[in-house]
């Protein structure tokens, strides 16, 4: 299982989850390092399949000790990394999201409930504000995500992104985030594989005047990149090293900003 799909199983969960049916998945220890889930405590009960008829048992704490107890056994204990309950960090899921896609209007807590707005990225067209919601699976789902939107500020295109689950809504897009962006195990930074434009309907920005100068120039490093197998996988670090290649290249021009490379990227890896 990739990181991005462990990551969202543990989002669509909608609760605290066992550490222990989880910690032995590849990924898991990097979401872990890099701050996506974390810790909460330990759970309130368990299973207890050491008697012959297997039953739940809520979590106990006898001195220095963990456990539960059992019926037929007493006393049972457990390690505590047996019990540990584990959450998504949504606030550091929420910033990343809104970094790599360059974000405006960034809301650091829910709008309502268990829904965020990541923020807005500008089109032709007008805003484009985006939603992160952890499921879109029935009605429950659509009637509190309805509620929240309805407390924000309506912009031209509204795209919501969610760990499972894209039931449409009126006026908006939906998409699964494992669809949208990539989560390496080795990165602390999300990759866009789909453009919210894209996603919504909306026309690009023309940057206009003098990026367009870069433009030829740019692709030449960033398809360079790609054949040297050197090209990295988050758009703002490939952004930044390709930026670097062409001061290196071209040190008599006038370099892009980093807001530039970072356009090109996108567009060069959504031509691929």
């Amino acid at each position: 299982m990739s990181a991005i799909d462990l990551l969202c199983e543990i989002i669509a969960l909608k609760a605290k989850a066992s550490a222990a049916l989880y910690d032995q998945q590849p990924n898991f220890a990097a979401l872990f390092r890099e701050g996506f889930i974390q810790e909460c405590g330990v759970g309130r009960s368990t299973v207890c399949f050491q008697c012959d008829d297997a039953h739940d048992a809520e979590i106990i704490h006898d001195g220095d000790k963990y456990g539960y107890y059992c019926p037929d056994l007493g006393f049972v204990a457990v390690e505590r990394d047996e019990i540990t309950s584990l959450q998504p960090n949504m606030p550091r899921i929420v910033s990343g999201l809104a970094d790599a896609f360059g974000c405006r209007r960034r809301k650091s807590t829910p709008l309502q409930g268990t829904t965020w707005r990541i923020g807005t990225v500008s089109s032709e067209g007008g805003d484009i504000t985006i939603y992160f919601h952890p499921c879109l699976s029935d009605e429950q789902d659509a009637l509190e995500l309805s509620g929240a939107l309805s407390r924000d500020v309506r912009t031209a295109f509204r795209v919501i992104l969610t760990a499972a689950g894209t039931l449409p809504l009126p006026n908006a897009k939906t998409a699964l985030l494992t669809d949208v962006v990539e989560l390496l195990a080795d990165r602390s930074e999300f990759s866009v594989l789909a453009d919210p434009h894209d996603i919504a309907g909306a026309p690009r920005r023309n940057p206009g005047g003098a990026p367009n100068r870069f433009q030829d120039l740019l692709v030449q490093i960033l398809q360079s990149r790609v054949n040297d197998c050197i090209a990295l996988k988050g758009r703002n670090a490939e952004a930044t090293a390709a930026r670097e290649q062409f001061c290196r290249l071209y040190p008599d021009k006038a370099a892009p900003s980093l807001s530039s490379v970072q356009d090109y990227v996108t567009k060069f890896r959504s031509s691929q």
